[in-house]
């Protein structure tokens, strides 16, 4: 555990569940100032009014977004910013797992639409206060799912065809893709940017689906799942510790850097996803 720290403010997506609520916990612990982002009213206040009560002398604040629409990332990114003078952590946290294919009501695949796009999104529209703020950070969850998997920009949507596990790999290809893009469009900034695997946990992930996929995964997690608490390990690592500072451009995972995949460290992949998604997102950039 670091030394307590009351000056830092970090902000967490995917906040009331699993590793994310995790982290915020063990943030709010440390000292941080914390800023969650909830798509669940009552959950997201249940788990607010909970770390204030349990941490009264942090400041914790939210904001309540479906952060798969890019219009209600953009009205959060300005809520954000009329509440924050600064923000030293960045923490994209937020994903989901679609067994099978959900458009959201702007016509985007769910799956890339929230694991990949909110990302993007939501980063673009908190730079300014990120760059405000002396050496802050932006972290990433991805997951050792990219493994096995290459973009296929033709079908980064399931316009061809759909497969939920395969659009699940490609959205966490994605979050790395943009982490090693980001890190490099930032490299004459103090800020970094970097990304992690935070293994097979135990949660609430990917119960949102029915059929035979969710049946084992429950199975899966009963015998081979690692506990939220090992599971927000890297994460909050990557958020507080004195190691990384300056270390930008990285996939962690087990709180050390790991090689990814070789798909992940094409440049010219990782250029094309950041045009494509330019302009999938302009009129909301």
């Amino acid at each position: 555990m670091q030394g307590r720290d009351t000056q830092k403010t970090v902000l967490i997506t995917g906040a009331t569940d699993g590793i994310g609520l995790r982290t915020a916990e063990r943030l709010a612990e440390w000292g941080a100032n914390l800023y969650l982002v909830g798509r669940s009213e009552e959950k997201t206040k249940a788990v607010v009014q909970a770390l204030r009560n349990q941490y009264p002398e942090v400041s914790i604040d939210y904001s309540l977004a479906d952060l798969s629409k890019p219009s209600e990332v953009k009205k959060t990114a300005l809520e954000i910013k009329s509440k924050l003078n600064k923000l030293h952590v960045l923490l994209n946290n937020v994903g989901a797992f679609f067994s099978k294919k959900v458009l959201t009501g702007d016509g985007l695949e769910s799956t890339f639409a929230l694991n990949h796009l909110s990302y993007f999104l939501l980063t673009h529209h908190l730079m300014d206060l990120l760059k405000a703020t002396p050496n802050s950070r932006i972290v990433n969850t991805a997951s050792q799912a990219h493994v096995g998997v290459d973009l296929d920009f033709a079908n980064l949507q399931g316009e061809k065809k759909y497969n939920g596990w395969n659009a699940y790999q490609m959205s966490k290809l994605e979050n790395i893709l943009f982490t090693y893009e980001l890190a490099e469009r930032l490299k004459d900034t103090d800020i970094t940017v970097n990304a992690f695997h935070p293994g097979f946990v135990a949660s609430k992930f990917a119960e949102n689906n029915k059929g035979i996929f969710s049946g084992l995964l429950k199975v899966a997690k009963v015998f081979a799942a690692i506990n939220l608490d090992k599971g927000s390990d890297t994460g909050f690592f990557l958020c507080t510790s004195h190691m990384v500072e300056g270390v930008s451009g990285k996939y962690f995972d087990k709180s050390r850097i790991k090689k990814s995949t070789k798909q992940s460290l094409n440049i010219e992949t990782r250029k094309k996803l950041w045009t494509i998604t330019e302009d999938i997102l302009r009129d909301h950039l």
